[in-house]
């Protein structure tokens, strides 16, 4: 008899190039954790190989005693892990889709498809498509139903991607809203408030998936500021924040719902803020920071080009 219970669970993930089937198994003190099998499939639409790929995980997890291994040492033993160029989770979980297939003791599967959830990186949340199937289905019925489920995710994927790229809404500190358009060169990641207080919104710009960030464009508060808009004290500010200005520049510019406009440059950063004073002690700035510009010369032109765009598309 077997000591795993039921609903039986199986993970399944699509991306860089492959599907990968985990099985879970139960742990002698009450966890789940992947099992050290696993099936790792390079053609996605081969239905017969990933439905015989979830029927012998379902095999595997009947015939599974409970698990015995150290939950810290399985950190580095994770099979998703073995079989992906990303080696944190939330990296992982951006790039590769998830579908589960739950088996349950009456006799049947639910295979369904995860959406990713927007307010907590690294969870896969809301069921998006979901099928049910008798077990005593075929390698074939299985694996069509595991192709579909991803193929209906992908298209709701592609559904709110299209919806999000158009606007967003951010509630600032006054409860005023503010519209904005992100910024469409795929270069830019959205990271939320980058885990800063005074950021409401950020996207940071590099040239490839795995290099350092080379720009940031965002909506903030300008601190450093302590709104008082004097030249002087911008220009000491900035300085002491960004070190001595080679360029620094700053006018009085009715640019969208903005009106100031300060730029700055020097070896280090090349930075442009629009700004708008909403109340006595609350700045609104719409910035962006270009690293080491003089290393970067194209990359900043074409930065202050989206990024006056950006600005421009600020609404209230």
């Amino acid at each position: 008899m077997s000591v795993q219970t039921y609903p039986l669970l199986i993970n399944i993930y699509k991306g860089e190039n492959r599907i990968l089937i985990i099985p879970v198994i139960r742990h002698e003190i009450g966890f789940s954790v992947d099992s050290d099998w696993y099936a790792k499939i390079c053609n996605t639409d081969d239905v017969d190989e990933i439905g015989n790929g979830v029927i012998n995980a379902v095999n595997l997890i009947k015939e599974s005693p409970l698990s015995t291994i150290d939950l810290k040492a399985q950190e580095n033993l994770w099979s998703w892990k073995k079989n992906s160029k990303y080696k944190s989770w939330v990296s992982f979980w951006k790039h590769n889709d998830c579908t589960r297939v739950r088996v349950f003791e009456e006799g049947y599967y639910k295979i369904y498809s995860l959406s990713k959830s927007k307010g907590t990186k690294g969870v896969y949340s809301e069921i998006v498509k979901e099928v049910l199937l008798p077990v005593s289905s075929t390698k074939e019925e299985v694996g069509k139903a595991v192709v579909d489920v991803f193929k209906e995710l992908e298209e709701y994927d592609k559904k709110v991607e299209a919806t999000n790229s158009l606007t967003k809404v951010i509630e600032l500190l006054n409860d005023s809203k503010l519209t904005i358009i992100p910024p469409k060169d795929s270069h830019f990641t959205d990271i939320d408030d980058s885990g800063a207080a005074e950021i409401y919104q950020c996207y940071s710009y590099a040239t490839s998936e795995n290099a350092e960030p080379a720009a940031e464009f965002f909506i903030g508060i300008a601190p450093e500021i302590d709104c008082d808009l004097d030249i002087e004290n911008v220009r000491a500010s900035w300085e002491e924040y960004f070190g001595k200005a080679d360029l620094f520049e700053m006018q009085e510019k009715d640019y969208g719902i903005f009106k100031y406009r300060v730029e700055m440059r020097n070896k280090e950063s090349h930075k442009i803020s629009y700004l708008l004073k909403q109340e006595e002690d609350l700045l609104l700035e719409c910035g962006m920071e270009v690293h080491s510009p003089n290393r970067r010369k194209k990359t900043d032109e074409k930065l202050e080009g989206l990024f006056e765009q950006f600005a421009l598309g600020c609404k209230m």
